[in-house]
């Protein structure tokens, strides 16, 4: 599969700012998408968007194996994971794809991900994503920007697709 990695992360920093710590945010002070409750050890204030790439790429990317999926699968499900975490991500693409639901991207996901039709893959986790975040507590403080990044997602997805 084609390295898609640069513009994914420049897609997702493109909706995750600097620093804020929002009372009403789970997550805590964040930076960049990158959330205190979620790496309690790094410096979230001084984090660099450099450092930010290499936990992207690392605990991100690479652990949902993001190269070996098709382009536009892979953009949504690097942000899914992001925006809803890794485990989430996973879970979405795999009900997605009608593979076996662990919540590891390995093997057999990986293999349903090549013969599924990835439109309509690409819609099926939009849809889902759409629906856990009308699920959650905060949707009436962050929905709004949680639905307009992923109608941003959608379209990228889908243009990497043509």
């Amino acid at each position: 599969m084609k390295d898609n990695f640069d513009l994914a992360v420049n897609a997702v920093l493109a909706h995750e700012g600097s620093y804020v710590e929002d009372p009403d945010d789970p997550g805590g002070a964040t930076k960049y998408g990158i959330s205190s409750r979620a790496y309690p050890d790094v410096d979230i204030e001084n984090l660099s968007v450099e450092d930010a790439k290499d936990i992207y790429l690392n605990d991100y990317w690479r652990k949902l194996r993001c190269d070996e999926l098709p382009s536009g699968l892979d953009l949504l499900v690097f942000d899914a994971a992001v925006n809803q975490g890794p485990g989430a991500a996973a879970t979405i693409l795999q009900q997605a794809v009608g593979a076996k639901v662990d919540g590891i991207i390995g093997p057999q996901t990986l293999s349903y991900t090549q013969t599924a039709d990835t439109v309509n893959v690409i819609r099926e986790i939009v849809a889902m994503r759409g629906a856990k975040y009308g699920n959650i507590a905060t949707f009436p403080r962050f929905g709004l920007g949680w639905m307009r990044r992923l109608i941003y997602m959608h379209q990228m997805a889908m243009e990497l697709q043509s």
